[in-house]
């Protein structure tokens, strides 16, 4: 036995490195490029999916698409939601470490609180806000007819002007809680020799904060927003289970928008086309990420 273990110990050994990686290479080269591959071969095609039929019709589907007045409009609602949501969640996030750095009891009750969003099932989060945000009885405006604020009692999930913002308020109530653990952590790793000078020459709290926190902060502003771009392009669950891209499309997304290409209308070669389009603004949006992330 222990002659057969040194054989295969000697086998493993003896295996150039790279034979470790073609594991690795073949399950992402099927499972992501494979299929980044054949969306680009079905936009190609006019399908339905689902017959074997398919028509060739060339780039036809990418002439339509920037003709698509709806595409142009998810694209819009698309970085309307990310910037609201990113820099929104950055702000309090921020604000919220800063406060539990200091003399706070319970810290770690205070802590599971404002993280527990970040954790919950979307379905759950849309659930709960679909009845907070119901217009006869939901509870947010029972609050505010209760406290003489009738006039403020609106329809949040079916006014086409405010249902975006509405589902952006929920994606911020959910992951205020993963900006705040990153400023929190990285606050706590600050050299105190550099606050201990400052105040030595007299800075207040507001001088220290814009000279040194937030420039000393700057990789984690970067981490979270490269983050947030990612996050709020893959939105789909939270807004297709509580408006449904609606009303009127007043909270389409790209990625609402495909679904209902691909599933509703059963036109896989548009939703491919559009597949291809979302994943080159991906592209260039991280691109865009990671050359300024360089250049500081």
């Amino acid at each position: 036995m222990v002659a057969g273990d040194y054989r295969w110990k000697k086998i493993f050994r003896d295996v150039p490195n790279w034979l470790y990686l073609i594991p690795v290479f073949a399950f992402v080269g099927f499972f992501i490029y494979y299929g980044i591959g054949y969306t680009v071969y079905i936009s190609l095609f006019e399908w339905n999916g689902i017959s074997p039929d398919k028509t060739f019709i060339g780039i036809q589907h990418y002439l339509q698409l920037f003709r698509d007045s709806i595409f142009y409009l998810s694209v819009g609602h698309t970085f309307i939601f990310m910037v609201i949501t990113i820099f929104t969640q950055m702000i309090l996030g921020l604000l919220i470490a800063l406060m539990l750095k200091s003399q706070v009891r319970l810290k770690a009750v205070y802590k599971v609180i404002f993280f527990l969003p970040t954790v919950m099932s979307q379905a759950v989060i849309a659930a709960l806000f679909r009845q907070i945000f119901n217009a006869h009885d939901g509870e947010l405006n029972r609050f505010l007819e209760a406290v003489g604020f009738d006039f403020l009692a609106l329809s949040w999930l079916a006014d086409p002007d405010i249902a975006l913002y509405s589902i952006a308020v929920i994606n911020i109530w959910e992951f205020t809680g993963f900006s705040f653990i990153m400023y929190f952590a990285a606050l706590s790793v600050l050299d105190r020799e550099v606050y201990e000078a400052a105040y030595i020459e007299g800075a207040g709290f507001f001088k220290t904060f814009i000279k040194i926190t937030f420039p000393m902060l700057k990789s984690t502003h970067y981490s979270l927003i490269m983050l947030g771009v990612i996050g709020s392009l893959k939105t789909f669950d939270l807004v297709f289970l509580t408006t449904g891209g609606g009303p009127g499309r007043a909270s389409e997304l790209l990625s609402t928008y495909i679904y209902k290409k691909m599933i509703v209308e059963y036109n896989a070669g548009y939703a491919s086309a559009l597949c291809v389009i979302f994943l080159l603004l991906t592209l260039i949006l991280t691109a865009i990420q990671l050359r300024a992330y360089k250049e500081r």
